[in-house]
């Protein structure tokens, strides 16, 4: 079993990740090629940082009954999430798009965002919270910038870029409060099944 001692190779590998994970979102491949590819990085993340010394609990993979903090943030987030719906353009119900690439695309980036890279930040801050919370959501904004810049209008893409910092606060900030990432990972594919029924042009 691979055990990542070295104090910089941590980082320096969950970037690598970060970056082959922007590159693969990027480029646009065929949809389902880039969709079961998009399952490496959180799968490689959670397998070096458990090779780093993470226990299962620290990576937010336990089951656990969501609180009722949790609970109101991701209302609140799906109340705002909602409008943004209402603003496309209905273009039906897509069977590939809303039961195999919606459900993977939530499930991906959550095993990397909050199950990989929000318990890398946790570490390497020294466990303080909001600025792990923070760097992440940036991290996760940053992460949607190449691909919606090169196709939506400057506008669009400038409210992709805040809806999903504002996304990896609340989804990030729900799996911190309640230790388990399974309640933020059924929002994000509900949300994206949702949006896979609309375009926006």
């Amino acid at each position: 079993m691979l055990v990542v001692k070295n104090k910089f190779t941590l980082p320096v590998i969950i970037l690598a990740i970060y970056a082959f994970y922007t590159v693969i979102y990027t480029i646009q491949l065929n949809e389902i090629v880039g969709a079961f590819l998009e399952v490496i990085p959180g799968v490689l993340g959670i397998s070096v940082l458990l090779a780093g010394g993470f226990t299962v609990r620290e990576l937010y993979l336990h089951r656990a009954p969501i609180s009722l903090k949790g609970a109101l943030l991701l209302s609140a987030f799906f109340l705002v999430l909602l409008p943004i719906l209402l603003t496309g353009e209905w273009v039906g119900f897509d069977p590939m798009q809303m039961l195999l690439l919606a459900p993977l695309g939530g499930i991906t980036q959550e095993l990397f965002f909050r199950n990989s890279l929000l318990p890398f930040c946790m570490r390497i801050l020294k466990g303080r919270r909001f600025a792990a919370l923070i760097i992440h959501a940036l991290l996760f904004s940053i992460w949607h910038m190449p691909l919606v810049f090169s196709e939506a209008p400057l506008a669009g893409a400038v409210g992709v870029t805040v809806v999903t910092f504002i996304g990896g606060l609340i989804w990030g900030g729900q799996v911190q409060l309640d230790r388990t990432v399974y309640w933020a990972m059924g929002q994000h594919i509900l949300y994206l099944m949702l949006m896979s029924m609309f375009t926006w042009g």
